[in-house]
């Protein structure tokens, strides 16, 4: 599948030369504008509002700049104060044109007042640029060529008319369509983006569900042979300890005779979260293998570390206070493991050291339960 989020950016307002002023810092902002502009229609892509809100307020500050810069460059060739002052109103005229905008769409959504936003752009730009710069920019020419400024006045108008407004009609009308399209490929891609999102969510989640109990949300048995496989690899090939704790519940089948097995269920989740509460640490992964049996995997740790993690389990298990008053052990919730800790040979696989784990996990049962064996 193709992810939308990193194809290639949409130019919602490609740039022509026939925006072209002649006035290179003037034709620079522009393509800057432009940019931003563009920057800003591909933002709707996106769910997050900020980052919309974040390229609008760039868009706005430049266009500020852009007019202050623009301004001071026809006063410096210009002197009749009237081709300004018109020129100045037209600026004026944009951020107040662009808030009318907001406030008459402000029951819509981010996405859709920031379209609505856009096509005004737009539209306002191309004909800013192709027309009223290009006038001015045409005087200047004039001036700089040695013309009076109602020569140059009337040179700017004269080839601005005719078959130039004709021209300037049809890019504008070509602007408008190619907006309101590019407005439609920004909605479709966002719809598809919103697809994919929610599909990787979906299948994060079956994927989740594939590798977890249902009822403790621990690591299942089938992800608990796809790790302990990888991480006993790992551990040959690095030579790096591995310890395996196999624990179960003392006497579960009294725990649910006695109380039911809702009861005995609530005990596996509440013994669950303190495993989860206990076992912390990126290389530590828990599981439940099967009914009241729990395996710890640790990767990376020293010889010694398997046990101690035991006893703090054992302790907080404890501290659980569950109720199993036909324990033979004691009156609440016990456990017994038995702890593998090795540096894995070639010789060693899943089956031998789980073998030897189920060994001593018996043992410890043999000893009275609520034990742990470790040799």
């Amino acid at each position: 599948m193709v992810d939308e989020t990193k194809l290639e950016a949409l130019d919602i307002f490609p740039w022509n030369e026939n925006f072209e002023t002649g006035i290179e810092e003037i034709d620079e902002q522009h393509k800057t504008l432009i940019m931003l502009l563009n920057k800003l229609a591909n933002s709707l892509t996106q769910d997050e509002t900020f980052e919309i809100e974040e390229t609008f307020a760039e868009l706005a500050e430049y266009a500020k700049y852009h007019f202050e810069s623009e301004e001071a460059i026809w006063k410096k060739y210009i002197h009749e104060q009237s081709l300004i002052d018109e020129h100045k109103d037209s600026h004026d005229s944009f951020l107040p044109e662009v808030i009318k905008i907001k406030e008459e769409n402000s029951h819509k959504s981010i996405h859709e007042i920031i379209e609505e936003i856009l096509l005004f752009l737009i539209r306002w730009l191309a004909f800013h640029i192709i027309d009223e710069d290009k006038r001015l920019a045409l005087v200047i020419k004039s001036i700089q060529e040695g013309k009076e400024i109602n020569e140059a006045k009337f040179i700017s108008n004269h080839k601005m008319s005719g078959s130039m407004k004709v021209l300037i009609e049809a890019i504008l009308s070509m602007y408008d369509n190619l907006s309101l399209k590019a407005i439609k490929l920004i909605r479709e891609r966002k719809a598809r983006i919103k697809a994919q999102k929610e599909l990787r969510a979906i299948n994060k989640k079956l994927e989740e569900l594939s590798i977890t109990d249902q009822l403790t949300e621990l690591y299942n048995r089938r992800f608990f042979e796809d790790t302990f496989d990888i991480e006993l690899k790992k551990a040959k090939r690095n030579k790096t300890i591995l310890n395996v704790i196999l624990f179960d519940i003392d006497y579960f089948k009294k725990l649910n005779d006695t109380y039911g097995h809702s009861m005995g269920d609530k005990a596996l989740v509440c013994v669950a979260k303190c495993v989860k509460e206990v076992c912390k640490r990126p290389n530590d992964f828990a599981f439940r293998i099967g009914g009241e049996e729990f395996t710890i995997l640790i990767t990376n740790e020293d010889f010694g570390n398997a046990y101690q993690l035991a006893q703090i389990l054992q302790k907080e298990i404890d501290k659980l206070q569950i109720p199993n008053k036909n324990s033979e052990v004691s009156e609440f919730l016990t456990i017994s493991a038995g702890i593998v800790e090795l540096l894995p040979q070639e010789k060693d696989s899943i089956e031998s050291i789980m073998k030897l784990a189920d060994e001593r996990l018996y043992k410890a049962k043999e000893l009275g339960r609520n034990t742990i064996v470790k040799d």
